[in-house]
């Protein structure tokens, strides 16, 4: 497990890495598909070691997409998909 995975507690879990970002009160939990990882980030395959080596590789843009959907109002986990990835998401915030 990379140092990303270990940093957010990422755990492969049927089909999708779930994993934890925030400090404190400000912590929650992510979920990002599969077909998210592999479509954005390239993940050879569904397999629990492709899919947290591309959640590695990712790592940058999984922090903003995180960051810009903290406040999305939820009871629970926030799911982050494609869209989240788009190349328009791809410019570095200032």
């Amino acid at each position: 497990m990379g140092d990303f995975a270990k940093e957010t507690d990422a755990k492969f879990e049927d089909g999708y890495i779930r994993f934890s970002w925030g400090k404190d009160q400000d912590q929650r939990v992510y979920e990002i598909s599969e077909e998210a990882l592999r479509q954005s980030f390239h993940a050879h395959d569904d397999t629990g070691s492709s899919l947290l080596d591309a959640f590695e590789k990712g790592r940058e843009r999984i922090i903003r997409a995180a960051q810009e959907s903290r406040n999305t109002p939820t009871d629970g986990v926030i799911e982050l998909g494609s869209g989240d990835f788009e190349t328009n998401n791809d410019t570095p915030s200032p």
